[in-house]
């Protein structure tokens, strides 16, 4: 009796056991995201799990009314798919594609097993695998593969399996000749040995970044590429995938910045001013002359606050109250503030401030401190003594002047020395009159809004003609003073006419600063766009375009690089245009427009006396002469205009009808092609508009930022 109990015990634990299997496998079923269905054959579904019904949209109760063959994209795919299970009573990861309950294709892998009942097919079970989202990658990697700026490769026992078209461009080899390669061919001999040592750390992965190695081109020219590779499975065996891309322009850009940055790095140590880096307040940089005015050495200040610069903590915190909440709204500040030496002894600074960047992020900006002790000690003698004031004027080396109501009211003898005029003849005489043609204009825009009230910089060159026909090169400064009540502009005018030279000569004898004076024209040029901020990086898309069309024309190329400096200059005559001009939402007037037609006369009178393997100043002088003579300042026409200036003419237009201007939205591309093939022949040289075209509707050129500007904002940020 106890044998028979036992029996059924255990009985009732199998079952128990068998159930709770049944059980597992229904939970893995139901939390599976394949689809698991059961149906008879005539397409009834019989059952199906959870994944099935995210999988096709429909409800548990739609799908119990349906049959499988309304699920098929094409319905005859379903014929298809039982003459399959006829022949082989089985399918594994048969390709189909159904469609969702929205309307939406997918594309699934199906695994299936017949049901036979008395020799024949009953139903069918198995697994749908949706694939639409791995098929949907597979198309975007090709896609990307085939579209993508590097170049894309794929290597199996040494030989290319794979090349996307960037990569035969920058070979210069066609697909076939790739696929028949070893590519080592390509590697610079002299680079190789590199190349498969980095590439073996890469695949190990020692080496976590790219390397750069240079490319030998069908050719034979040589181009630097960065390039990376990593193992991948391919079509069932083990290959490597890589990528390459043309890094030529990028190095050469750095190399430029490198000498660049050591330029102005030897301009900074050649201030006679102290110029000191400050972020938060802490010096990060500072010049020699640091030594001359604090009498600190520029290493002992580095890493410490500006603190040791004033003569207290409340100095210190008045001339952050000052600068940085007006360098909040503008570029630069200048102010007058008491400082101290290291050895203790108080002066009196002209502080001038710029902000590092578009704004003033984390108090980075560059300070300059010129000791002007004994100027204001000067000033302060001549409020207190008219008679030492005379005295002091009479003797100084400079030339000291007085004007009001546009004439000079006094000048010392030293003025009489640097002009040839006499004393007496200066004084009462027109104080336009001494200045050359070319600067009169400027001379008086600064004197009117000195007297207005408004910020001029304190300090600036000009060139005076003598009584007997010379020309000398002066450096003026001037300031409002008060005499009988009245406004009056007092400044002191320096003759650096032999200073002038000796810069020229000394310019002439630095031959690696005449190599690399296209960065520093750019730096220059930026001046310009600063001041005008609708036309920002104006200058530097019209050099882009220029290029590309002296390019398409093929022009040798050292007449390539000077249209690409006389481009970046451009505009360089604009700096002494008035800000509210450049910026005017409205048409300009007549007069206003006068006005900036003299930019290219300004322009060319900054650049005539700089040293420029190419014609830079008459170039720049005459990218607004029309070929058909209607242009200025000279009504040029046809080749009586420089080619160089022919090029930028037509980059100009195009460029400025593209970009937004103050008093209009930008135009678009497309108009200001119409325009130049409206105007070809007329106002624009023809083979330059041909060659414009081809730029873009062939070459596809787009304007971009340009690399020395991206680095350099980067760096700021």
């Amino acid at each position: 009796m106890r044998e028979k109990t036992v029996t059924k015990k255990e009985m009732a634990d199998e079952l128990a056991r068998l159930r709770q299997r049944e059980k597992r496998y229904r939970n893995l079923i139901e939390e599976s995201r394949d689809a698991f269905i059961i149906t008879q054959y005539d397409g009834t579904f019989v059952d199906f799990n959870q994944a099935m019904v995210d999988i096709f949209g429909y409800s548990r109760e739609e799908m119990m009314t349906m049959k499988a063959q309304q699920l098929y994209l094409d319905v005859n795919d379903r014929a298809r798919f039982q003459e399959e299970m006829e022949k082989h009573g089985t399918v594994r990861n048969y390709k189909m594609m159904f469609k969702k309950k929205d309307g939406k294709d997918i594309s699934c892998l199906i695994t299936m097993t017949a049901i036979y009942q008395e020799g024949r097919i009953w139903g069918y079970n198995g697994i749908i695998h949706n694939i639409t989202e791995r098929k949907q990658a597979e198309e975007l990697y090709s896609k990307l593969a085939h579209n993508s700026q590097a170049g894309v490769f794929v290597l199996q026992n040494s030989k290319f399996r794979f090349v996307n078209p960037y990569m035969r461009i920058h070979s210069g080899y066609t697909e076939e000749e790739l696929l028949d390669m070893d590519p080592m061919e390509l590697v610079h001999p002299d680079d190789r040995e590199k190349v498969r040592r980095e590439a073996v750390r890469m695949l190990q992965g020692v080496r976590q970044f790219p390397y750069e190695h240079r490319t030998v081109r069908k050719d034979g020219s040589i181009i630097w590429v960065l390039e990376n590779v990593t193992s991948i499975d391919y079509f069932g065996h083990r290959a490597t995938l890589g990528n390459s891309m043309n890094i030529t322009r990028e190095r050469e850009a750095r190399i430029k910045l490198e000498e660049i940055e050591t330029l102005e790095s030897s301009i900074l140590s050649a201030i006679p001013h102290a110029v000191i880096g400050l972020e938060n307040r802490q010096i990060i940089f500072a010049n020699d002359s640091v030594k001359d005015v604090f009498g600190w050495d520029p290493e002992e200040v580095i890493g410490k606050r500006t603190r040791i610069f004033y003569r207290s903590d409340e100095d210190f915190e008045e001339i952050g109250r000052r600068f940085y909440p007006v360098l909040e709204n503008q570029e630069t500040y200048s102010d007058e503030f008491p400082c101290r030496r290291k050895d203790g002894r108080d002066i009196i600074c002209s502080v001038s401030s710029s902000r590092v960047g578009g704004t003033l992020r984390e108090k980075r900006i560059v300070v300059v401190y010129e000791d002007v002790t004994e100027r204001k000690a000067g000033e302060e003698s001549l409020r207190e003594s008219e008679e030492k004031y005379a005295a002091v004027v009479e003797q100084a080396m400079y030339g000291v002047v007085i004007i009001q109501n546009e004439v000079y009211t006094f000048v010392n003898r030293a003025m009489a020395d640097i002009t040839g005029y006499d004393v007496d003849d200066l004084v009462g005489m027109p104080f336009l009159n001494i200045f050359t043609q070319a600067y009169r204009k400027v001379v008086m825009q600064r004197y009117k809004r000195r007297m207005s009230g408004r910020k001029v910089l304190p300090l600036y060159e000009a060139q005076v003609l003598c009584k007997d026909g010379t020309i000398k090169d002066v450096e003026i400064a001037f300031g409002i003073i008060t005499i009988n009540k009245q406004a009056a502009d007092m400044g002191y005018v320096r003759d650096i006419t032999a200073r002038k030279r000796a810069e020229e000569e000394l310019t002439k004898s630095f031959e690696r600063i005449q190599r690399r004076l296209e960065e520093t024209v750019n730096a220059l040029a930026s001046m310009t766009e600063k001041r005008d901020p609708y036309t920002a990086g104006h200058q530097q898309r019209v050099t882009q375009l220029a290029r590309a069309i002296a390019e398409e024309m093929e022009l040798p190329e050292s007449q390539v690089e000077g249209t690409v400096v006389a481009a970046t200059l451009h505009d360089i005559g604009k700096i002494y245009e008035p800000a509210e001009i450049l910026s005017k939402p409205d048409i300009l007037t007549e007069i206003e427009m006068l006005m900036m037609k003299v930019h290219p006369d300004v322009a060319y009178e900054i650049l005539k006396n700089i040293d420029f393997p190419w014609p830079v100043a008459r170039i720049v002088r005459q990218h607004h002469e029309r070929y058909d003579g209607s242009g200025y300042p000279d009504g040029l026409k046809g080749e009586e205009i420089l080619l160089e200036a022919r090029i930028i003419a037509v980059a100009d237009v195009v460029e400025a009808m593209a970009s937004h201007r103050p008093y209009r939205s930008a135009l678009g591309i497309e108009q200001a092609l119409e325009e130049i093939i409206n105007n070809r022949g007329i106002l624009y040289d023809p083979k330059v508009v041909d060659a414009c075209l081809q730029v873009f509707r062939e070459r596809g050129f787009v304007f971009k930022m340009h690399p020395y500007t991206e680095l350099r904002l980067r760096c700021s940020n």
